[in-house]
């Protein structure tokens, strides 16, 4: 008979000890040092930090005691109007600094209510003591143009030898940056300015640190040419009818690890890529671009006209196109012989011809050792559609994954069911690894949008969030 089982004793669970409290009745608030205290309220919206007074008795002259962090964004009640210039004012006549961020991007630099020019203000607000030591600067007008003159940005604005992160927009910048520098600056974004490629010349010279430039929209800017030793990121995006960049020539740029092209319908139309070394991002090069030279490899509506000469540190490819070859296809894949991922976009494509599968007994390195990632973009199951993605299951030998982003009209299960059907079965597939996504996504054409935060330019992978 076995034993009788014993009996578990139960205990009762200690309760947790309770917070202790300062007997000031300010919560643990009063345990963080003033330091702490001003550091978290300089990181908070302006709004926010103003009303952090009203939080404890012991926050109430901290704002003033906080680096400022300002930005006509989260002054909302005041937006656009007469107001807001008094509202800035007020704060930074108040605020006895020193401010970590400044971002002015909502006001005319006429008002409409008053037809008053407010450039003096903004010119007395960059001369002031409170900003002498700012980190980070945004400013742009409102609107692009007052009366189809030019916007002059205050040269104030450029006095802030402190920043490690600036963007200028909407605005004409003096003809003469003499004096100008930027030591410490990081990142830099120029946008729909009115000036001439000198200005961008001379911005880049004045900035001997920069990582990150970010060019959008600028209509003067016509002829490119980008000499830094230290830039590792440049994005270039130039909307058709607005700015049309005829060239861009990258010249000296050692550090140079990416090279981003938005709406590239609108330019650049010819790239010449000569001294990036350690380029490993690079797109999209599109079918509408005139000549595209690489090296010594000069590819005339991305068709090679000279003998390739292979660039080994691109791993990332994004591709457009309104019709490609495969003939085409071919010559850019070897040009890349390392390549891991490619983003292609079809727009129309035209019909690949019935010997488009026959190309895979061609010896392209990429497909053989390299490339592990395929994402197809504006996928829509056409005939050309599906041959285009066979030739890579079929021959990539190392392929991982193949996305597809369909619009999101064509999302059914029966619809992606018969897809998966036209595609080879894992048989006779090149990599028995391969497996298919697909993803319904109406923003198929995105791209960068956000004009004035080049910090997304520094991704490993920039294209896999704007598109």
């Amino acid at each position: 008979m076995a034993p009788p089982a014993k009996k578990r004793r139960r205990t009762r669970k200690k309760a947790p000890a309770a917070a202790v409290e300062p007997a000031d009745g300010n919560g643990l608030i009063g345990v963080l040092p003033n330091e702490v205290m001003s550091s978290i309220i300089s990181l908070l919206p302006s709004d926010d930090g103003v009303r952090t007074r009203a939080v404890s008795s012991l926050w109430r002259d901290l704002w003033l005691s906080a680096p400022l962090n300002l930005d006509d964004s989260d002054l909302r009640p005041w937006r656009n109007g007469d107001g807001l210039v008094d509202l800035i004012t007020e704060i930074l006549s108040t605020h006895p600094g020193p401010a970590r961020r400044l971002s002015l991007t909502n006001l005319a630099r006429v008002s409409s209510t008053h037809g008053d020019d407010r450039y003096p203000s903004f010119d007395g607000w960059f001369q002031s003591p409170v900003l002498d030591r700012i980190k980070e600067l945004h400013f742009r007008y409102l609107f692009r143009y007052l009366n189809g003159d030019v916007d002059p940005l205050p040269p104030s604005a450029l006095r802030f030898t402190d920043l490690s992160v600036a963007s200028y927009g909407r605005c004409h910048f003096p003809e003469n940056l003499a004096g100008v520098s930027f030591p410490n600056l990081r990142q830099l974004t120029l946008f729909d300015l009115t000036n001439s490629e000198a200005t961008l010349e001379a911005m880049i010279q004045a900035c001997p640190a920069i990582r990150s430039l970010l060019l959008s929209g600028n209509m003067g800017f016509r002829h490119v040419r980008i000499s830094s030793p230290t830039l590792v990121s440049l994005g270039v995006s130039t909307l058709r009818n607005e700015a049309v960049m005829e060239e861009l020539t990258i010249v000296d740029a050692p550090s140079m690890e990416r090279l981003l092209l938005f709406e590239t319908d609108g330019g650049p139309m010819n790239i010449d890529v000569q001294g990036a070394p350690n380029l490993q991002v690079l797109g999209s090069l599109s079918s509408s671009m005139p000549r595209v030279q690489l090296g010594s490899t000069v590819l005339q509506k991305m068709i090679a006209t000279t003998v390739i000469t292979p660039m080994h540190t691109v791993k990332i490819l994004a591709l457009n196109a309104g019709s490609f070859e495969l003939n085409t296809f071919v010559d850019i894949l070897k040009c890349f012989p390392c390549l891991q991922k490619l983003y292609f976009t079809s727009f129309v494509i035209t019909d690949f011809g019935k010997t488009m599968l026959n190309y895979g007994a061609l010896s392209i390195p990429c497909l053989n050792t390299h490339l592990k990632e395929i994402v197809l973009r504006n996928f829509r199951g056409g005939k050309d559609d599906i041959k285009f993605a066979k030739f890579f299951v079929l021959n990539a030998r190392v392929l991982r994954l193949m996305e597809f982003r369909v619009p999101i009209r064509e999302s059914t299960k029966k619809w992606e069911a018969n897809q998966r059907r036209k595609l080879p079965k894992k048989i006779n597939r090149a990599s028995q690894a391969l497996r298919f996504d697909f993803v319904y996504d109406d923003c198929i054409f995105r791209s960068f949008e956000d004009t004035y935060c080049t910090h997304e330019l520094s991704k490993a992978d920039p294209f896999d969030s704007m598109f």
